[in-house]
């Protein structure tokens, strides 16, 4: 079967049709078929810059090293700038800046990570080195930089700074591990939704939705009762996410639409509909008279998604 596989990914990748080359480029990197290496150079040429992505993205995969000079130049970065160009082009582009070129940001991103898979000295090693500083700013920097270049040798280190002294070093490391989707860091990020920073709370909260562990989801809940507005919300979100009409998910958003700040109760309606909680319809509908304009009009989206599921109810996805 792995064969037909191959045979079929190496035949499509001389297809002309992006969205087949598109698929092809996504398998010969899953699959990793060494001998697609020639059809992915030529795919970074393609007009679509979702094909360049995939291919970049598989080239790095593939370890290919013949890959680094076709790289380097879709960067435009000679030896003196490749460590910049790379970090930049994995931290996307700055609000409010005019594009340089015209490289679609995504393309510049896969590329600069698949640099750095292949070529870990130019931006990563100086960046892990960095992590041994204590200097907060500095260590900022090297957790947002390893993260933006989706690498994991620094997640350790990272784990460790949840606990430091500096609240902006604890977000950040927050941060950086819910970007990187670090399981082995959720019973710690867990423990920093009691961290008296509510900034630092808001952040691990963030990071516990992007790693998507249900073991979290009871703290999470609990975390719609704290002292923070925004804490709150962004709770009532990340419940939103947890594909789950579990009881434990559904009645802290029920409960959260009568929260006295409007943003919660946006949130919570937004979140019911995105779960589809038939069951809480009713509750739903008493906002429809809402004082505040944008959460009446949530409100009314949501009874009508709502409507469909008690009339209809679908599969619990649990």
């Amino acid at each position: 079967m792995a064969d037909d596989l191959t045979s079929v990914v190496l035949a499509s990748m001389d297809v002309e049709d992006p969205n087949i080359l598109r698929a092809a480029c996504i398998m010969a990197g899953n699959l990793q078929v060494a001998e697609a290496e020639r059809g992915l150079l030529k795919a970074i040429n393609s007009k679509a810059w979702q094909v360049q992505m995939e291919a970049i993205k598989a080239l790095g995969k593939l370890g290919s090293k013949g890959a680094l000079p076709y790289l380097r130049r879709l960067l435009k970065a000679s030896d003196a700038d490749i460590r910049q160009k790379v970090l930049a082009g994995a931290a996307g582009p700055v609000k409010g800046a005019a594009p340089d070129d015209e490289l679609n940001p995504e393309v510049k991103r896969a590329a600069a990570i698949a640099i750095n898979r292949l070529d870990p000295k130019i931006a990563q090693d100086a960046l892990l080195g960095a992590m041994a500083a204590d200097q907060p700013t500095l260590l900022g920097a090297a957790m947002s930089g390893l993260a933006n270049l989706d690498c994991l040798e620094g997640s350790a280190r990272m784990v460790e700074l949840l606990s430091h002294a500096e609240p902006v070093v604890r977000k950040g490391a927050a941060a950086s591990l819910g970007k990187l989707r670090v399981e082995s860091a959720v019973d710690n990020l867990i423990a920093l939704l009691q961290d008296p920073d509510a900034e630092v709370r808001r952040e691990a909260i963030i990071a516990l939705n992007h790693v998507k562990n249900r073991k979290a989801l009871p703290s999470i809940a609990d975390a719609m009762r704290d002292d923070n507005a925004d804490v709150r919300r962004v709770a009532a979100i990340a419940l939103g996410n947890a594909q789950s009409k579990d009881k434990q998910v559904v009645m802290p958003l029920v409960i959260g639409l009568q929260d006295r700040e409007a943003s919660v109760r946006q949130a919570c309606l937004s979140s019911l509909a995105n779960l589809k909680a038939g069951s809480a319809l009713n509750e739903a509908c008493k906002l429809l008279r809402d004082t505040h304009e944008a959460v009446a009009r949530q409100a009314a989206m949501t009874v009508v998604v709502l409507s469909q599921y008690v009339e209809k109810p679908d599969y619990d996805r649990e």
